[in-house]
């Protein structure tokens, strides 16, 4: 009789763990170079009980490569939760892993299967409105997406695709079984880098925060999950509004005297960690080595915003 019970045991635990629901977080761009240990923990937190994996896949390549690996590894994704107890998954997608929860969503519809939930943190690239109607079908609770207006990571790499990432902008107006929360940024985790985007000579920076961190974005899905807070929608007229308001309040860059004006432009002098910057009338802003250098950019800058206006 005991010999009998041994092998059901086994069965019944077998069968447990194959129902035992499932979190899948897909981390985004160069995601072999992390330890998700702490984001496990945090997940394991808000998810209590249930299996915690980390998808990663080959994401250390060039960016345009790597949007194309996303894409492939999407196909495979999408198969492993067809094959599981899918309607038990949680599915959630940072940065450029985002995008992969929403093309694996594309096929699970297509297949007229459901997951438990979907949720985007800092998603790369735009939502179509067949990747809305994807969503509403497949996530069986509300889809949650969370952005910020700061992860100026997501502006570097889209502004020249001309794209507006769901990451940053958010939803463009309120959508059906869709809730928003805007994530904010301290000041204190604000850090500056040199990126190359006027031209191969100038350096302008720009703010690299926190926010596109995917630990950062974990840790606003916990508040949003155990608290509930933040809005349902958030609308994005009125969030540009406060959003300028904070601006004017708080000096991003601190440290910065205005030395020369003309016609609403201004040249600005750091003193210490000594940089210059020419800061436009409609708020880029250009930084440069030595004064010699921005003035002698002056012209050419203010020719191009001009273009870039027309």
């Amino acid at each position: 009789m005991k010999s009998f019970r041994l092998p059901v045991l086994i069965c019944l635990l077998i069968i447990t763990s194959t129902l035992r629901a499932e979190v899948c977080f897909v981390p985004g761009w160069y995601n072999e170079w992390i330890n998700y240990r702490k984001h496990t923990a945090v997940l394991a937190g808000l998810f209590p009980g249930e299996n915690i994996r980390i998808c990663k896949w080959d994401s250390n390549r060039f960016w345009k490569n790597a949007k194309k690996s996303a894409g492939e590894f999407a196909d495979e994704f999408s198969g492993e939760v067809l094959a599981g107890n899918s309607e038990e998954i949680t599915l959630i997608g940072h940065s450029l892993g985002g995008r992969i929860v929403l093309d694996c969503i594309a096929r699970i519809a297509r297949q007229k299967k459901q997951v438990r939930q979907v949720i985007l943190l800092g998603t790369a690239g735009v939502i179509t409105p067949e990747d809305l109607q994807n969503c509403r079908q497949v996530s069986r609770l509300p889809v949650i997406n969370i952005f910020c207006t700061d992860d100026n990571m997501l502006k570097l790499f889209y502004a020249r695709e001309g794209v507006m990432p769901l990451g940053l902008c958010g939803l463009p107006q309120q959508e059906k079984h869709f809730r928003q929360y805007r994530m904010r940024v301290p000041d204190h985790e604000i850090k500056l880098l040199d990126v190359r985007i006027l031209s191969h000579k100038n350096v302008e920076f720009f703010r690299e925060t926190a926010a596109h961190l995917a630990k950062k974005y974990v840790q606003v899905l916990g508040e949003v999950l155990q608290q509930q807070t933040g809005e349902a929608y958030i609308d994005l007229a009125v969030l540009e509004k406060i959003a300028s308001r904070d601006a004017v309040k708080k000096d991003l860059f601190p440290g910065f005297v205005t030395i020369d004006e003309w016609d609403g432009w201004k040249l600005d002098c750091r003193r210490i960690r000594r940089r210059f910057r020419i800061a436009s009338p409609v708020g880029r802003t250009f930084y440069f080595d030595s004064e010699y250098a921005a003035r002698r950019n002056f012209s050419d800058i203010r020719s191009r915003l001009i273009q870039a206006a027309d």
